[in-house]
């Protein structure tokens, strides 16, 4: 994941991915959706 690649480790849970996949998917989705779940796996 890019997440890996800047340093920033992560580790989501199948339900994080999935959640993921459908906001990816979605026509309603934005760039601060995606980032705003992204942001919250840090741990």
């Amino acid at each position: 994941m890019y997440l890996e690649a800047s340093s920033i480790p992560v580790n989501p849970t199948r339900e994080q991915r999935t959640a993921l996949a459908h906001e990816l998917k979605s026509p309603h989705s934005t760039v601060a959706g995606i980032a705003a779940m992204l942001r919250a796996w840090k741990p």
